[in-house]
């Protein structure tokens, strides 16, 4: 009988395989690849992979005294991802272990190094967290750390690979802007700008106040620009580059007229399931905001443009994975 974490185990497998293999990158993977899941699996499914994805140069240099030559491409994932959790849970290394086995006999391309996966990660274990613990911090693949090298030292790449490594905090967004109220809820600490930053790893759909849509998971930077803006009930404010919708949300909660501009469709669809959580409005456009014309006035208008710096891989260690070539 299967057991209990063996579908979100799977369902991170795919995750890892679609980045690492295929150059996809988590948010095109995760709807179609975690959406048969409960809420608790699809959670789970993608901290495993964010996870691996995370750690994986330590997770091969701590698989590589236990392998002669390198396995298959899913094998070596199955073993990537047993090896980030056993040093995150080596509490559960049963389970882990015999999800690992079970996922390579799924497979006829991973079927008969099923006893591989067994052996290399029941030494994995009996290492233990030590054995991770005293590995170096992970590097950025060669064809990003090649160049940061050059432009700004060693010292410097390896202060931003220790801070990737770290990943990034989780900061949400009252809807009603009463932060300190939010974090006597749920525990955390009122940031300047009246976000909250909570502790610990955790889901966040089940958290107090989720699903009633009370606040919603918003970087404290990203969240200034809109409280700069300071939007006025009544006012018509444009919302340019808008999904996911963080700062979407935050106008709308303040009455005012939002319209929301962003080229991404499956983006935009995350705004919508937003803006239904917390039962907030705005009109939402699917268009280039470089194309799109309309005669509507604003009295405001937000971009707060995507930003292509490598500070965005601490939230999203998938980047780095997803380049191919």
């Amino acid at each position: 009988m299967p057991s209990a974490g063996l579908p979100a185990r799977a369902a991170a497998l795919s995750l890892i395989s679609g980045v690492t293999l295929h150059g996809r990158l988590l948010s095109e993977l995760l709807p179609k690849t975690v959406e048969h899941l409960p809420e608790g699996d699809r959670a789970r499914a993608q901290r495993l992979a964010s996870d691996t994805l995370r750690w994986m140069d330590r997770a091969d240099r701590a698989l590589g005294p236990f392998l002669r030559s390198r396995p298959t491409d899913r094998a070596l994932n199955i073993l990537r991802l047993g090896a980030v959790e056993l040093a995150h849970d080596p509490g559960s290394a049963h389970g882990i272990v015999s999800d690992a086995v079970d996922l390579a006999g799924a497979s006829p391309e991973t079927k008969r190094q099923s006893g591989l996966v067994n052996a290399v990660l029941r030494k994995i274990a009996q290492a233990g967290p030590e054995g991770w613990s005293g590995l170096p911090v992970p590097r950025l693949p060669k064809w990003l750390r090649k160049p940061l090298l050059a432009d700004y030292g060693r010292a410097t790449v390896e202060a931003i690979e220790a801070a990737h490594s770290a990943g990034a905090p989780l900061d949400v967004t009252p809807k009603d802007g009463d932060a300190a109220r939010l974090a006597e809820r749920l525990g955390g600490t009122v940031l300047p700008g009246k976000s909250v930053r909570l502790s610990g790893r955790t889901h966040v759909s089940v958290l107090d106040g989720y699903s009633s849509g009370d606040w919603w998971v918003q970087d404290a930077a990203a969240a200034f620009p809109a409280r700069v803006l300071a939007a006025q009930a009544g006012e018509a404010v444009l919302d340019l580059c808008a999904a996911p919708g963080g700062k979407t949300m935050q106008l709308a909660a303040t009455g005012a007229s939002v319209t929301a501009v962003d080229s991404s469709e499956k983006r935009m669809a995350r705004l919508h399931e937003n803006l239904a959580r917390t039962g907030l409005t705005a009109e939402v456009i699917v268009a280039d905001a470089l194309k799109w014309k309309t005669e509507a006035r604003f009295d405001a208008i937000l971009l707060d443009a995507p930003c292509s710096a490598t500070g965005t891989i601490r939230r999203h260690p998938d980047l780095p994975y997803a380049k191919i070539g």
